[in-house]
């Protein structure tokens, strides 16, 4: 940085050489054609030719001279060595030009500072003695053209030391200036320097965080958004430059008005909102505005900042609903003890009854009635407790594609199974062992089966995916239908007692299974939208490696079992 600087310097100083040589020359004919001097002019033009063609060695040496401080110190002997010519030319001691000594040394004390500009100074005054008091004996211009009276030696003395004095102060004050001048511009460029730095410490911090960050003017055009921004929202960052506000977070017309409203009120305004993204998803944003000020205090627009707060809505929603059903199953506990004991009784009456009595048609079939509603109703009482208090919890090592296996076997002989009905299996490996309580598993599995073929009255697929997920010590299990599919609502109600959107159903089927994998410390949920069908997602940890040298295996089961 600093040769480059230098050799900008060097450069303008070829330039200023020539203006100079250029402006000595002009006055030369200016005085020849004005005067008509005694003596010729031709031996400045000859020394005005050298200076010239010095330039031009300058020039060409510039590209082969790697030392910049060097190459400067040669070109200021040059200069020092031009200037004695001229002086000795024009007169020695009486030369009109030895004020051209103060351009080396000006130079010098710019490039090389202090003692760089007092070397030059003394070197210029020595050339200065030898050239003033040799030169005003063979000058071959004389004294001036002859214009001065010849210098007394007093004289001579006199003007040596009043040079020197001159070359000295000189290359004190250029020095002393050069210095300062220096010493700024290094200030100027730490300060430089430490202010790009603090930028870009901005900058990158901005950038690396991972929520979003959106700037706007006082109207609520977007004039930035950050990284996070830009991955959360799916929008390329330039793209979205001058956009209103509301178009970017698909608000409401008005909101910006409200904004400022509720700004007034308080510095800061946060609110949460659903935002689709480029993708088509939809996200839950958690969204804090407030105004942004310039250094002086003066607004200059709104800051958003953002987060995607999907996860935690869910893991929130989560929370409440092991809440509620934890309420609901010790209730239900208590209300199944309660209904067990009248519904024996009842059953119990009616069966003595037919056994002990003749009774009539009509009598025999609502003594059926009441039979066939008392099975239910103890049927539903069992899922209470089931939901409520599911047993001991007795995990062992299983293989879960043969466990799998065996109940879609078992599910194709089944009532539900219906002619229409598909079952497609896809196993990641044929063998894929985990520690699961075996009969909890395999009520997960009936449930969520069943209720799959339920959704496809009709007929068609049942898709079971078996997986383990590379890297993450977990099976995910996926069961998905062709079915009529849920609204938003119904698939938040989805897992919550008495919920069912079948006619039998007591609504318990898919709260036991949460329930159940819930034990399994696992984790699970459901993607579905209006007749696109559902799909459960099953996660359950543990060690669960698949078995090496198994591969993977696809199977198509229809009505009784069979495989096609």
């Amino acid at each position: 940085m600093k040769g480059t600087e230098t050799g900008r310097q060097l450069r303008w100083l070829m330039i200023l050489r020539v203006v100079t040589i250029s402006t000595l020359l002009v006055s030369a004919f200016t005085i020849e054609l004005l005067f008509t001097p005694v003596r010729t002019l031709q031996p400045l033009f000859l020394l005005a030719a050298v200076a010239y063609g010095m330039v031009l060695l300058y020039a060409f040496l510039e590209r082969w001279i790697s030392g910049r401080r060097s190459f400067a110190y040669l070109q200021i002997a040059g200069d020092a060595l031009v200037v004695s010519g001229f002086v000795g030319i024009t007169g020695g001691m009486d030369s009109p030009m030895s004020f051209l000594y103060l351009l080396p040394i000006t130079v010098a004390a710019m490039l090389h500072y202090r003692k760089g500009g007092l070397i030059t100074a003394a070197g210029c005054w020595m050339l200065y003695a030898v050239m003033g008091t040799a030169g005003s004996r063979w000058a071959p211009l004389g004294r001036l053209m002859d214009m001065v009276p010849e210098t007394e030696p007093r004289a001579t003395v006199y003007f040596l030391v009043v040079h020197l004095v001159a070359f000295l102060a000189v290359a004190v004050l250029a020095s002393y200036l050069s210095e300062r001048l220096r010493t700024q511009g290094d200030e100027l460029a730490e300060r430089r320097g430490a202010v790009a730095r603090l930028q870009a410490l901005n900058e990158n911090i901005i950038e690396s965080i991972n929520s979003g960050l959106v700037t706007t003017d006082m109207s609520g055009q977007v004039n930035f958004m950050n990284r996070g921004g830009a991955a959360i929202t799916g929008h390329n960052s330039r793209n979205v430059l001058g956009w209103p506000v509301e178009k970017l977070f698909s608000l409401q017309p008005g909101f910006l008005h409200e904004l400022r409203k509720q700004l007034l009120a308080n510095r800061r305004f946060r609110f949460e909102e659903w935002f689709p993204t480029t993708s088509g998803d939809k996200i839950f944003l958690g969204i804090a505005a407030s105004n942004l000020y310039d250094r002086m205090g003066n607004p200059l627009g709104f800051i958003f900042i953002f987060q995607d707060l999907t996860d935690i809505q869910a893991l929130e929603q989560e929370v409440r609903l092991k809440e509620r059903m934890a309420a609901l199953g010790e209730m239900a506990a208590g209300m199944a003890h309660e209904l067990r004991n009248p519904l024996a009784a009842i059953s119990g009456s009616v069966q003595y009854l037919r056994s002990n009595t003749a009774p009539d048609a009509e009598t025999t079939e609502l003594m059926d009635i009441i039979m066939r509603e008392s099975l239910r109703l103890d049927q539903v009482i069992r899922d209470f407790l089931t939901f409520a208090r599911p047993g001991r919890f007795t995990p062992e090592r299983s293989d879960l594609v043969r466990l799998f296996q065996d109940n879609i076997k078992l599910l194709t002989k089944s009532a539900e199974f219906g002619s229409d009905h598909r079952i497609q299996t896809v196993f990641q490996e044929a063998r894929i062992e985990a520690e699961v309580d075996v009969n909890r598993l395999k009520q997960v599995f009936w449930n969520l089966a069943t209720n799959a073929l339920k959704a496809m009255p009709e007929g068609g697929t049942l898709s079971i995916h078996l997986e383990v997920p590379e890297g993450e010590g977990l099976i995910r299990i996926r069961f998905t239908d062709e079915g009529r599919g849920m609204s938003d609502q119904e698939m938040e109600q989805y897992f919550q007692p008495f919920q069912s959107s079948f006619r039998q159903g007591n609504g318990l089927g898919a709260a036991i299974v949460y329930r159940l994998i819930e034990e399994h410390r696992g984790r699970i949920g459901v993607e579905s939208s209006p007749g696109g069908g559902t799909s459960v997602v099953i996660d359950i940890p543990g060690t669960c490696e698949p078995v090496k040298g198994s591969s993977a295996m696809e199977r198509t089961y229809a009505a009784g079992g069979a495989r096609l």
